[in-house]
């Protein structure tokens, strides 16, 4: 899957996902900067670099959606834990 993203300096389109320079922030400062999150991605025709705004993970979640989808994921194992008689 293809995602066109158009360069904010020249206008060009490009594949986000070919152009990728950046995927994020370490692991460990995911919890304090999920808003921060970041898909650098560099012009091929100008060498600009910028946010993408294209890139998909598994086809429809945002850097900020899969963030707030691992963190649901992470409560509900708690909740689990919590509830399971012991």
């Amino acid at each position: 899957m293809t995602e066109l993203e158009t360069c904010t300096g020249c206008s060009a389109k490009f594949d986000a996902r070919a152009a990728l320079v950046s995927w994020g922030v370490p692991a460990f400062f995911n919890m304090y900067t999920a808003s921060g999150v970041s898909m650098l991605v560099q012009c091929p025709n100008c060498r600009r670099q910028f946010r993408s705004r294209k890139i998909r993970f598994f086809g429809f979640l945002s850097p900020n959606g899969l963030g707030l989808v691992v963190v649901a994921i992470l409560l509900l194992c708690v909740v689990i834990v919590a509830v399971q008689p012991g």
